[in-house]
C-alpha cells in the first residue's frame, strides 16, 4: 500500500466517529476506536471533502483540466512558455546582439512576439506566447531549422506570458 494511502485510511480512522441513526451514540474516549466500532457495528465517519477525494478514486487528468478554469490576471498575463534564443551578460555587444536577432526572428516568424529585456546583468530575446510546453518546443524545433546559428542557444523556458493580444 502506498504511503499516501496509508496517511488517508490512518486520517479516516481518526477522523470524528458518529454514530448512524440506527446506531447506540456516537463516539467516547472512554473505549477505544475499536471496541467502538465492534460494539456499534455500523459507524459513519464523517470528513472533509478533500480527505475523501484522496481516499476515493484519483481523478483522471481531463477531469483535472476540465475542473480548473484558466485564470488570468486583470493584466492578460498568466504562466506559461516562452522561447529563449539569446542571452549574454556583455555589457558592449549584449543589447544590440539580442535586437538584432529580434529583428531576424520576427522578420521570418511574424507570428511570434520577441521580447528583448534586460534582467541584471543578462541581455535576453524571448519569443513567443505559448500556453504549453509542446508547443514552445514545436516552435523551437522551427526556429532551430530556420536559424542553424541560432540553435545552440535555443532553449524553451518558463515565464510569464501575454495571453489575448
Amino acid at each position: 500500500m502506498k504511503i499516501s494511502t496509508c496517511i488517508s485510511v490512518l486520517l479516516l480512522v481518526l477522523s470524528v466517529l458518529t454514530v448512524n441513526a440506527s446506531g447506540v451514540g456516537s463516539y467516547s474516549s472512554d473505549e477505544s476506536i475499536v471496541e467502538h466500532i465492534e460494539k456499534t457495528g455500523n459507524v459513519t465517519v464523517n470528513m472533509p471533502d478533500v480527505l475523501q477525494e484522496r481516499v476515493g478514486r484519483a481523478k483522471t487528468v481531463e477531469e483535472k483540466v476540465e475542473e480548473k478554469p484558466v485564470v488570468t490576471s486583470p493584466s492578460g498575463k498568466m504562466g506559461g512558455y516562452r522561447i529563449q534564443v539569446f542571452s549574454d551578460n556583455n555589457a558592449r555587444t549584449a543589447k544590440a546582439e539580442a535586437r538584432s536577432r529580434a529583428r531576424n526572428v520576427s522578420a521570418k516568424f511574424p507570428e511570434y512576439a520577441t521580447y528583448v529585456v534586460f534582467s541584471s546583468p543578462y541581455w535576453r530575446l524571448r519569443v513567443g506566447n505559448f500556453r504549453t510546453q509542446e508547443e514552445a518546443n514545436n516552435a523551437a524545433h522551427m526556429l532551430k531549422e530556420a536559424f542553424p546559428a541560432y540553435s545552440r542557444e535555443i532553449r524553451v523556458v518558463r515565464d510569464r506570458i501575454t495571453v489575448g493580444e
